[in-house]
Formats: C-alpha cells, structure tokens, sequence
C-alpha cells in the first residue's frame, strides 16, 4: 500500500486494486496513519463528518469498513481481517513491507540512530531511501488539504522535509557541498519561509567558494519571511551571514579558548546499585537528552519524577555514571530533602557545590543570588553533569541550574517538576513483572527464587512491581533464611497488613507515602483517601466529584496529586485518574481511619460509598433514557432514581445526554464495579434497577461477560428477596444464553418462571418463557420450544407487554422454520412486524424482518426476502449493533447461495464470521462455519468443507446443541462420502 505521494493499492501480483473515493479513501488514510493502534468510533465519526454527524454515520462508515476490508481482501487473501474491530473502533494492522508510510518512519528512526553514534555515510544511506519512498506528486495529500485528515496528511510532509533536510546536512558534513546544491535550490523554492534549508544552502554554497550566492540566498530568505510573516531570520542564520561576510572559513568559527581544567576534578556521584534492574529504555533517553555532541546552545535539563519508592535516585545515579566520560570536567551530586519536613534552602545547596567547585568557606559569598552567579561562573564553559536529587519544586531547583550550555542537570523529585525550560521529563512508573522477579533473584539467589516461581511472581505482584517494595521483601527474606517465599506471600494476601510487612530496618514503604501525603492540602488529602474507598482501577472526574461533593476546588486538588505521583493519568483517551496499588493500601487505610467502614451504618465512609452510588444510577438512567430498550429483557424494576434524588451537574448530564452510548464503553468497568459493591453493602434493589437499564448498552454492545458478572453478583446480594433473586437471575440466564450455554441457561430459567408464576409476574413470566422457548430449539427439543412459547403467548393480555409480544410471535415463527413448516411461520411474523412497527420498536422490527426473510428463503421466495433483509440491516446499522447484523448478513448470504453465487456467499458469510469471533458468538460461529462448508462443497472445495464441518460440529456438542450436532453430523458424512 502507498500513501507517500499518491494513494494506492497494490495486489501480491503486483496488479492495482482499486481503492473507494470520498470518506472510504479519507478512512483508510486516518487508519493507516494510526496503523496498529485502535482508533475509535467516536473519533472517526467526529474526522469524517463533524461535530454534527448525520443519523446514517454509523451505517455508513460500517459500509464503508465493508469496502476497504473487500479492497485490502481482493489485494492479498485474508488482508480484510487486518482491518480489526471491537466494541470501541478499528484498528489496521499492517507490516513494513506491506506500506510505505511505515517503511518511511523505520527508516528515519534508523537514520537517527546512526546519527546519535556519528556514523554520517549511514545516514546518508537510509535518510536517501526514507526519502526516496514519496514517490510521484503529492496531488492525493494537497486535495485532502482542508479535509478531516489535513492535520495528519501535514506530519507527513513535515516528516518528509525534515528527513531531506537531516539527509542533505549529512551529506554537507561528509563534504559533498557541490553535489547538494541543485538539490537544495529546489527544495529552498519549494519552501522559501524553512530557515533551515536556506542555511544548508548557504554553507554549501559558501564551501563551494560561492560568497555572492550565499549572500543572495540569505537576502532572499530575509526578504521572504519578512513579507510573509513580518519577522526578521533567526540567530543561527543571521549568524552564518555574519560569518561569511567576515570571510571566515567555511564551516569555521571564532577560536575560543577552552577554560582551564578544574584545580581537582569533582566526582560526586554515590555508588551505583549493584542489583539495578530494567530501565533501559529511560536510561537511554536520559543519555540522548543529554549528549553534550547535539550542541545546543542552551543548558540540557532532565527531570526524573516518579512516586516513593520507584528508584528515581538509582536511575539518575546510573545514568549518572554512563555519562561521566561525556562530563570530562566532573559531576557533581547534591541531596536536596525534597521528601523532608524542611528541604534544604538553595543556598546551603549551592555552598556544597562551590565547596566540590574549589571556592573555599572564606571565599563564599553570603547570599543565595551571589552563590548562584559565582556557581554559575564556575560552571561556564564546562562540561559538568550536576545530579539534583529529590527535589522539592521549581523555588528549590532553579537557582542550582548551570548558566551556560556544556553543563547538563539531571533533576530527580517526587513531583513532577514543570516549566523550567527546555526540560525533559521522564516519569518512572513500576518494574515489569519480569523486571520485578529479576531484581528478586538478583537479592535472593537463582537457587531460592527458581524454587518458587510461582510465589515470586505473587510476590512481585503484591508489591505493586514498585522497586523499593520489592527490596523490602526480599531484605526480609534474607535474614530468615528458612522461610520460603510462599510464607511471606501468605502475609502479603493481607491487604490490612501489607504495609505492616513491607517495613525492615530504614526501608519502609508507608513512610515514604506518608512524606508526600503530609504535604498535601485538606481538600488534597480528602480526594486521596476516598479514592482508596473505591475499588475500581481507575476512575473519571465525574466520580471523584461525588466523593467529595462536587467541591469546586476539584480540580486544583488533582493537579497536586497528579504533582506528587499519588494519582497518575490512566492510559485511556478522555481524562481518568489512577492510583498504584500500594498507594491504594496507604489512602484506604487513611480512609479507614479517618471516615469508618463502609460496612457500618451511619459512618462517614458508607455515606460516600453512597452517594457515588446514587450518581452512577443517575447517570446510568441519563443515557437509558436516549438508547433503545434491549429486545426481551426486563423493564427497570423502579421507581427511577432522579425520582428522588438531586440531579447531578447539569454540563455532567449534558456529557452523558450528548452520546450515551461512548459515555458507557468509557465508564462501564467503572459503572460495574459501583453497582457490585453497592449490591454487596446491602442496596440490592437499586443496584438491580440500574443494572436492567444498563442492560440497554450491554446487550446492544453484547458484553456477555459484564452482564454475567453484574448479575451474578446482584443474585448473590438479594439471596433473601425471590423476586429480586430471580429478576438478577434472568439477566444472568440471557448472559449464559448469549455465551452458548444452552442447557445452563435453560436451568436457571426454568426456576425463574416459578418464582415469576408464584408471584403473579405475568410480564416477567411471559419473557422468560420466550427465551427458554428459545433455548429449547436451540437444543433440539421444538415440540417443547412451541409449547412454551404458546404459553407466552397466553400470557399476553394479562402481561401487557407489547414488546415481549412482538418477541413470542418471532419466536413462534423460528420454532415452525426450525420444524420444517415455514409456510405457517409466515402469518405469525407478519404480525410481529406490524406490531413492532405500530410501537416503533427498531431492533425488535429488524429481528422480526430477518426472520420474514428466513422464511421465504426456505420457501423459495428469494425476490421477497431480499427486502426484509436489505431493511434489517439498515435499521441494525442505525442501531450499531454489529452481531445483530451479522446474523442477518448470514440470513442475507442464503440468497446468493441459492441462486448459486457461492463466491459472493462465501465472502458475505466470512465477514459474518468474522464479527461473531469478536465478539466471542459462538452459536454465530457455528451457523456460519456451517454454511460455508455448504457453499464451498457447492464449488467442489470438499477438503476445505469438510475442516470446517468438523470445527463446527465440536463446538456444538460442547455447546450441548442437539439438534444443530445432528445436522452437522449429516452433513459431514454426506461430505466425506464425496471426498476421494
């Protein structure tokens, strides 16, 4: 696939595919500029239509990620499936060779790299290829100047100049001055206003011998930017005009005089860890940060943050040592007690180092700012590296920063250190779990932690992978050698005493979290301590709200907790907060003592347990009010909750009003995780009210695992309650249900129908017999499967349920298709379709038609079922519901196959099969695993029938589908017979 220069597709034989104009082509280059990382659907719906999308966006862009996943598929076999979804957006995965964008950012990474170790003729060599991948007119990228993609299609052209520009001073350095000059004219004209180009212009020129040009491409230059922009050249090429009007030599400069070398040397750096482990990645970015060779003209400052614990010191003191011979003058090294009471005042600081320095105490000037300039005076024009470990803030580290570039800061804090300038920052977070039982084994021996891997693991674990924490451990280890890991892990289990156990001798991880807790705020250390109320792993501003009343010094209180690496970003597109699980323990145990238990009534705790509860039920009731009700689930028990609670902030419900749907993929763990532990504190009632409305996403997005964990957990909490038990209990049948677990589903639906018919729940009653009815075809038992949905159907006049209606009548028309009899199923879903229409019901009107259309496929009707499936598949698209449509897409691709255009139905049915993977559908598995086998025994393809007959067939014995086995098991042997 090319994008640099002209959009196009290449097959394997080297044959052009064709690829779809307007927003399909403006798709594929949003998704190949993110290859290999999800873009979500909420983000491509913005790109391709705006902030006021049409109603048919979602319906569209499904059509037209159909259409490139059919190009991608026609140009090598299989490629479609590279063009990945979930619940959440695309994702296109491709290789280096299969695009040249990505060939184009290897090769620039492989350019730099050979820079940062001076080998130039290399990257000469790859710069030259990168570069020579922008093949053609960039025509495709000008027309989609002003498009969604505008922003993106600029990086590249940006990325491509800065690449020319990277390659072409490689060559000025290895001395090709003449052969560069055509070049850079053309590229100076094509970019008059890049300084840049214009100075690579003017020292190839002057080394030429060409004064005059040189001069007259600056005047150019100069003339040009001022008219354009009103600016004058920068200093580095205003500089260079200087230089070539004094008649210096070429690459020459002015001879300065290096400073005499310090009287003694300062090597102030402790000792480096003998067992530092990983880091890798950040030590090396560190030592590109601060490579004296890249001559900056200003001072190289690197900040290293991270929360107690996570061996900031060990790493500046590593890096630290890897850069001494870079820093030929000396390092010096200086505690400032961040993480004290009182950390230490910048001009005691700057004494020590004018003491490292050779200034003598009778010689020290008496205030901070006459320190700083003869520290700054000592420093200039060498090369020293000064380690400021621990810092407080910005007051305490900026008077010890060199003044001149050559000498370099490496800053460590327990704060994120911002607005010095030109800073670079690296944030530590925790060891990798491999990183974690190194540093073990390191402390322990191969030999004791090889014994127990499994534990070691547990134990890494449990010590949230924080270095410091890790060191405890195995310090405790190692002076009771008879213990096993297993026998500390035990203790560890205990959160209540975890921190108790991670103590020995000045290593202590709660007292380092208790220095950066003293020095937070009241409002700062409430928001912390109720965050370790909550067990979810991350939570938005939305809900730290309610923990704190909507405090409107929220916000604030967050920018310091973010400062001091209590809370951490989570790794999520819109603004959520973290906290690592250590610092969890130390914030509940706050909690605890400050506010109660949860468990106890009329405690603080409980009461802001509480109140985020009641706001995850508003909110969840917000977006249930704007997305479809879920086909043949229970109505919200009720009463609703804004019946008698306060609404929240209005912008708050407005967010959620706005795109329900987005607002529950991005909150449904947290959402799940409120309402289970608002279950388990005894508010069953209302954890399963807003359960049933959260249904309305959760059974249109099919997230079968988090309705089955909801459920479950609110059956659990009502034990006591039959009819609230047996409400949750229903939920939990559909999630089984839906994960082909037919006779379980059945089993507990069968107890739930006698609690409903004890109680006189007609409305339950009724949709619980319709889905057992369908559990009961599904497992081959249709005498019985009609039997109970006629029974439902008994029901209607005293359930009064109109939709559950709609659903028996469909459900009565499946059953006469399964039973061979479509002809009578005809007149039941004609009355299904009417009904569901007259109330406005989409999905259920779409399930309805595409069983119409199953029928009068099996009644060879096929030019009245096209209909009702083009239809279904409109409607289900609107709706985004993708599994919906692949059911009816398989429904659809009978048709071709009936009129023996097996290729079309193969590759219809293959994008059905497709969707059901990723979703984990395996009774859609199946059905399509089966009439692909059809359809390619059709094209005499038996081998290839009979591998997927048998895949299908073990699924649905291990699915316990009777009657689907049996069919399978037909075809099968019907297929080997054909097989020579």
């Amino acid at each position: 696939m090319a994008v640099l220069g002209q959009l196009r597709l290449q097959a394997d034989d080297h044959a052009e595919v064709a690829i779809p104009r307007g927003k399909a082509a403006t798709l594929l280059l949003l998704l190949v500029g993110h290859h290999g990382r999800l873009v979500s659907t909420e983000r491509l719906v913005l790109a391709l239509w705006g902030e006021h999308p049409p109603r048919t966006a979602m319906a569209s862009l499904h059509n037209h990620v159909w259409a490139l996943r059919s190009a991608l598929g026609k140009a090598r076999p299989g490629a479609g499936a590279r063009l990945r979804r979930n619940a959440d957006g695309y994702q296109l995965d491709l290789e280096q060779a299969e695009c040249d964008l990505i060939e184009f950012e290897q090769l620039v990474a492989e350019g730099k790299a050979a820079a940062r170790i001076g080998d130039t003729p290399r990257v000469v060599r790859v710069l030259r290829q990168a570069v020579g991948l922008w093949r053609g007119e960039t025509s495709h990228l000008t027309a989609l100047a002003s498009s969604p993609v505008s922003e993106m299609v600029r990086a590249w052209e940006h990325a491509r100049v800065s690449a020319h520009e990277d390659c072409l001073a490689a060559e000025l350095e290895l001395g090709h001055h003449d052969d560069v000059v055509p070049e850079l004219h053309t590229l100076v004209a094509e970019h008059p206003l890049r300084e840049r180009l214009a100075g690579l212009l003017m020292r190839a020129l002057w080394s030429g011998g060409d004064r005059a040009g040189a001069l007259e491409v600056y005047r150019t230059t100069r003339l040009g930017l001022i008219d354009a922009l009103g600016v004058e050249p920068g200093a580095e090429l205003r500089d260079l005009q200087g230089r070539i009007l004094r008649g210096e030599p070429a690459w020459g400069g002015p001879v300065v005089s290096a400073p005499p070398p310090l009287a003694d040397t300062p090597r102030q750096l402790p000792a480096d860890t003998a067992d530092f482990i990983g880091r890798e990645r950040i030590l090396e970015g560190i030592a590109n940060s601060l490579d004296p060779a890249r001559g900056d003209e200003t001072v190289r400052v690197v900040v290293i943050s991270g929360q107690p614990g996570a061996g900031k010191t060990a790493v500046a003191v590593r890096a630290g040592h890897r850069l001494a011979e870079r820093y030929s003058d000396g390092q010096l090294y200086a505690d400032l007690g961040g993480g004290s009471a009182g950390p230490r005042p910048p001009e005691d600081v700057l004494a020590d180092l004018l003491r490292a320095l050779g200034v003598p105490d009778a010689a020290m000037p008496a205030g901070a700012e006459q320190r700083a300039a003869v520290y700054r005076s000592r420093l200039a024009g060498r090369r020293v590296l000064v380690v400021l470990d621990d810092a407080a803030d910005l007051t305490q580290v900026r008077p010890l920063l060199p003044g001149t570039a050559g000498a370099a800061a490496l800053v460590t804090s327990r704060r994120r250190v911002a607005a010095l300038p030109g800073v670079t920052s690296f944030a530590l977070g925790p060891l990798t779990r491999r990183e974690g039982v190194l540093l073990l084994t390191k402390v322990l021996g191969t030999e004791r932690v090889g014994a127990e891997p499994t534990a070691a693991a547990e134990l890494v674990g449990l010590c949230g992978r924080l270095p410091l924490a890790i060191r405890v451990a195995a310090a405790r280890l190692v002076t009771r050698p008879a213990w096993s890991l297993a026998s500390l892990l035990a203790k560890l289990r205990d959160r209540r005493l975890l921190l108790d156990e991670l103590t020995v001798a000045e290593l202590d991880v709660r007292a380092g979290f208790a220095v950066s807790h003293d020095a937070l705020g009241e409002l700062e250390r409430l928001v912390f301590r109720r965050f370790g109320l909550v067990s979810t792993p991350d939570l938005a501003p939305w809900a730290l709200g309610a923990l704190v009343d909507d405090d409107p010094g929220l916000d604030q209180a967050l920018h310091t907790l973010l400062a001091s690496h209590l809370l951490e970003p989570a790794a999520a597109a819109a603004e959520r907060y973290t906290m690592h699980e250590l610092v969890r323990v130390f914030a509940a145990e706050n909690a605890h003592a400050s506010e109660g238990s949860p468990e106890v009534e009329g405690t603080t705790a409980r009461a802001v347990l509480r109140a985020l509860f009641d706001r995850c039920r508003l909110l969840i009731e917000v977006a249930h009010r704007t997305m479809p009700p879920p086909a043949g689930w229970l109505k919200p028990v009720g009463p609703p909750p804004s019946a008698a609670l306060p609404p929240p902030p209005s912008d708050l419900i407005a967010l959620v009003s706005r795109n329900p749907t987005a607002w529950c993929a991005a909150e449904c763990e947290t959402l799940l995780e409120i309402l289970i532990r608002g279950a388990q504190l005894g508010w069953y009632r209302e954890a399963l009210d807003a359960a049933e409305r959260l249904s309305s996403f959760l059974a249109m997005k099919h997230r079968r695992r988090e309705i089955e964990r909801l459920y479950s957990a609110v059956a659990r909490a009502a034990a006591g309650d039959a009819r609230m038990s047996a409400r949750a209990d229903f939920g939990r049948a559909h999630a089984v249900a839906m994960g082909g677990l037919l006779v379980d589903a059945a089993a507990i639906l069968s107890s739930c129908a006698e609690v409903f018919d004890r109680f006189d729940q007609h409305s339950a009653l009724m949709n619980t017999l319709v889905l057992l009815s369908f559990c009961r075809m599904k497992l081959g038992n249709l005498q019985r499967a009609e039997q109970l949905v006629r029974e439902a159907l008994d029901l209607r006049s005293r359930a009064g349920d109109r939709q559950c209606e709609v659903r028996a009548l469909r459900q009565l028309g499946s059953v006469l298709i399964s039973a061979g009899d479509p002809e009578s199923a005809v007149g039941p879903l004609r009355h299904a379709l009417a009904t569901a229409e007259q109330i406005g019901e989409a999905d259920l009107e779409a399930v309805v038609l595409s069983s119409l259309a199953k029928a009068l496929i099996a009644l060879g009707e096929l030019e009245r079922a096209d209909e009702p499936c083009r239809r279904a598949l409109t409607l289900l698209d609107e709706l985004d519901q993708p599994v919906g449509r692949a059911y009816v897409t398989l429904s659809h691709s009978r048709i071709a196959e009936h009129r023996g255009q097996h290729r079309e139905a193969i590759t219809t049915i293959e994008d059905a099969l497709r969707v059901f993977g990723e979703f984990a559908e395996h009774r859609g598995e199946i059905e399509a695993r089966h009439r692909l086998a059809v359809n390619r025994l059709a094209l005499g393809e038996t081998g290839e029938a009979v591998s997927l007959l048998r895949s299908a067939l073990a699924q649905a014995r291990e699915l316990c589908m009777h009657r689907t086995a049996w069919e399978l098991d037909r075809a099968l042997a019907a297929a080997l017979w054909r097989k020579p």
